[in-house]
C-alpha cells in the first residue's frame, strides 16, 4: 500500500530582530525560532539524512550585534489556511525582540530565497558630516576600491559591490550586493570613511531591507 502523501507548502516569512535580541546569534535564533514555531502548532517539514531539521532557508545571517527591521526566510511547513492568522499566532508566541511582519504563501514558480542587495544604516552624528562627505564621494568617484581580509591571498574590489551610499542628516545609508563570494561588508564602509568603533560609539548598525 503506498503511503500517503502529505501536503506541503512553502512560505515566506518577513521578521524583526531587534532589542536585546541583536545579541543572539544566528544559531540561537534559529532554535529560538523551531521552539515558536512547534508552540505555534506549525507543522515542519523536516530535511532527511540522520540528523533531520525543519526545511527553512535564510537570506544571510545578521552579524552579531545588528539590528534587522525587515529580515526574511522561507520555511515548507504543512498546509495552512490563513497566513495573517498565522502570523498572529506565531506573534503571540514570540519573544521579546522578534517580531513576525509578514507571511506569504509561495507557489511553485517563485525560486528560492536569494538575496540581490542588503541596505544598512548607522548614526554617525558624532563625527563632522563635512569630514564624512568627503570621503564619502572620493569613494564613490573612484572606480575600484580593494580591501584585504583575513585568510585570504588576493585582495577584494569591494567598489562595484556598493551600489548606493549616501548621508542623509545624522544617517549613515548603504545599499550593498549580496554576493556569494566576496559580498561587501558595512564594517568595510565604515572603515573607509575613517570611522573607527570609538567615532561611533553606542550608534547600532542596522539593516532596513533585505532586497530579493
Amino acid at each position: 500500500m503506498k503511503k500517503k502523501q502529505t501536503q506541503h507548502c512553502r512560505i515566506r516569512i518577513r521578521f524583526e530582530k531587534n532589542d536585546s535580541l541583536r545579541f543572539l546569534g544566528h544559531r540561537d535564533l534559529i532554535r529560538a525560532l523551531e521552539r515558536i514555531f512547534r508552540r505555534t502548532g506549525l507543522e515542519l517539514v523536516m530535511s532527511e539524512g540522520f540528523h533531520p531539521r525543519p526545511r527553512m532557508r535564510f537570506s544571510d545571517p545578521l552579524a552579531v550585534g545588528q539590528i534587522g527591521l525587515n529580515e526574511v526566510m522561507d520555511l515548507t511547513v504543512g498546509a495552512i489556511d490563513d497566513p495573517i492568522q498565522l502570523q498572529e499566532a506565531l506573534n503571540r508566541h514570540s519573544i521579546p525582540g522578534l517580531k513576525f511582519k509578514q507571511i506569504d504563501i509561495l507557489d511553485d514558480s517563485v525560486k528560492k530565497l536569494k538575496a540581490k542587495s542588503f541596505c544598512y544604516e548607522v548614526s554617525v552624528q558624532s563625527v563632522p558630516q563635512e569630514q564624512i562627505q568627503v570621503k564619502l564621494e572620493r569613494f564613490l568617484a573612484s572606480k575600484s576600491h580593494f580591501v584585504q581580509r583575513k585568510g585570504r591571498e588576493q585582495q577584494i574590489d569591494i567598489r562595484p559591490l556598493v551600489l548606493d551610499l549616501r548621508l542623509e542628516g545624522c544617517q549613515l545609508q548603504m545599499r550593498l550586493m549580496a554576493s556569494q563570494e566576496t559580498g561587501v561588508r558595512p564594517t568595510e564602509i565604515l572603515e573607509l570613511l575613517d570611522l573607527s568603533t570609538d567615532s561611533h560609539r553606542g550608534a547600532v548598525m542596522t539593516r532596513t531591507t533585505v532586497q530579493l
